[in-house]
């Protein structure tokens, strides 16, 4: 709670729109907050499909994350965060082990543990080489922006951290039940990207590293997500889930972004197979 009233405080202060936060009891465990409504960006695309009205809602939610992540860069106190201050080594091994735990293991897809780790100590060598000057919202998605006014809003941002940008944006567009079009994907890239060059003067070099390994680290993470959700808790939402992630799993191994990590590449083959989609269906 302590981080989320931070948090809120904090993006009311720069004009970030999520809900106001109206009144805090004395022990802090009872709030009151502005009611939104119930439309989140994911139910009006499912509803309106991909027209020309809800790209522009997704392109909002792009230029307010870019705000979100250039004011908060030198203002926030980390020391706010719950779980985590900044995505370094010790996240990329609790989202693998998570991966590992709740999807691998669920399903018995063998792995090599020692290529399992040392891929995650490969993966964690380079996340920590990227600038980690930025607000990571880090559950950024579009069950996450509400839309009040055909203005969007955030919310459930209080797994914030510091960390490298591009993360963010890879939840967003390659979020699986949203199942953007690649030409909604290449645009929403396109602004997020000139944005920062624009206002930051990133690199679109150091952009597309930090893209690349998120793409990598999400597309897993998730699975772990899914697995907790969907095989363990048999919540028939996340088992659908994991069939539309194998999609993301399938442009990693297609693009070759995995060639440096051959423990996710023999897991990534075998979660696409015809034996793992099979073995799956049966926990629906």
């Amino acid at each position: 709670n302590k981080t989320f009233f931070y948090f809120s405080r904090l993006c009311n202060q720069f004009q970030i729109q999520v809900p106001l936060l109206l009144a805090v009891d004395q022990t802090e465990t009872c709030y009151l907050q502005e009611d939104l409504g119930s439309v989140e960006l994911m139910g009006m695309l499912q509803k309106e499909g991909y027209t020309d009205s809800v790209f522009n809602l997704f392109a909002q939610s792009i230029h307010q994350l870019v705000q979100l992540q250039i004011q908060f860069k030198n203002q926030i106190d980390y020391n706010q965060c719950y779980d985590f201050q900044v995505f370094d080594e010790k996240v990329v091994q609790n989202d693998l082990f998570y991966f590992k735990n709740y999807f691998l293991d669920r399903l018995d897809i063998p792995y090599q543990k020692s290529s399992f780790i040392s891929d995650i100590s490969s993966l964690s060598n380079r996340v920590i080489t990227l600038p980690a000057t930025y607000f990571l919202y880090r559950d950024f998605q579009s069950r996450n922006v509400m839309i009040k006014q055909n203005t969007t809003y955030f919310i459930d941002f209080q797994g914030g951290m510091r960390g490298f940008l591009g993360y963010d944006l890879v939840s967003f567009i390659y979020q699986a039940k949203a199942a953007l079009p690649d030409s909604w994907k290449s645009n929403l890239k396109k602004i997020y990207f000139d944005l920062l060059i624009q206002k930051e003067n990133r690199s679109i070099t150091e952009l597309e590293e930090g893209f690349q390994l998120a793409m990598i680290l999400r597309f897993f993470q998730v699975f772990g997500t899914y697995g907790l959700r969907g095989l363990v808790e048999r919540k028939t939402h996340f088992i659908d889930s994991i069939f539309l992630n194998m999609d993301n799993i399938q442009y990693l191994l297609q693009s070759g972004m995995l060639q440096e990590f051959p423990a996710l590449k023999s897991v990534a083959q075998t979660i696409v197979s015809t034996e793992t989609r099979d073995k799956i269906k049966t926990f629906l």
